[in-house]
């Protein structure tokens, strides 16, 4: 064997793969090459020389590469076990099937309006799950945050004597990493201004400043001051959701 005739042998099959490269897969690409190899060598054997020449007459008996791939190759079957020769999925079987072959009933008005209406119906329940996983979220991912938005929340009904909640609230908010500076302002200013406007609304009379402040923040400021705490919990419940 001769390093001239091996390298015309190895050309020959180098070609070869070159022409089977998207027509066989990895595993069949080396089994055939392995099989022109072992006929080659067969060939070098039976001729008893190993010169360049003779080895040149062997792969010319064999043919190009592109006319024995094609001779060989052609209308052979297909490895099915080989996802990389299988056919991309037609468009068409992603159709639901006909009713026939148990697919959707196909029943007229009736139907569409059944379709409709268990369709909303999954919305409905979808949306309300979807509500009570975002709070359990929050619970669980922010435990501290959530404890002031609880605190802020009790405040709202001012009448029961809860006012005091409303100030640990804000202290757990003004403390909170996770809320922004804008939101601890939005969280102290909202509730003081909605207490000054209730205050202000007021139509009671007083004669000193001391009772008027006592009286209007009794009779009105501290509706004005729930109602800034419920929209304070609102804003900061929807963004520490995003957060």
């Amino acid at each position: 064997m001769t390093q001239r005739s091996e390298q015309l042998v190895l050309d020959y099959l180098s070609e070869v793969g070159l022409e089977l490269h998207g027509r066989l897969t990895a595993r069949e690409r080396t089994l055939f090459l392995a099989d022109v190899r072992s006929r080659i060598d067969a060939r070098r054997a039976a001729a008893g020389r190993d010169d360049p020449a003779t080895v040149r007459d062997i792969l010319l008996g064999l043919g190009t590469p592109r006319d024995l791939v094609e001779r060989e190759v052609t209308g052979r079957d297909l490895d099915l076990e080989d996802e990389e020769l299988l056919p991309p999925r037609p468009r068409q079987a992603d159709r639901p099937p006909p009713p026939w072959r148990g697919g959707p009933p196909a029943g007229g008005l009736a139907s569409l309006l059944e379709g409709s209406r268990s369709k909303g119906a999954g919305t409905r329940t979808a949306r309300r799950g979807g509500s009570l996983r975002g709070v359990a979220a929050v619970v669980r991912r922010h435990p501290a945050e959530a404890a002031a938005l609880l605190l802020l929340l009790a405040a709202v009904p001012w009448g029961w004597g809860l006012s005091f909640l409303w100030v640990l609230g804000t202290v757990l908010v003004l403390l909170s990493p996770v809320w922004s500076a804008g939101d601890k302002r939005i969280a102290v200013l909202v509730p003081v201004l909605g207490c000054l406007a209730g205050m202000a609304l007021w139509e009671g009379e007083a004669d000193f400043v001391d009772e008027y402040v006592q009286q209007s923040l009794a009779a009105t400021g501290v509706a004005g001051l729930g109602l800034g705490s419920l929209v304070c919990v609102l804003h900061l419940y929807l963004r520490l959701g995003r957060a």
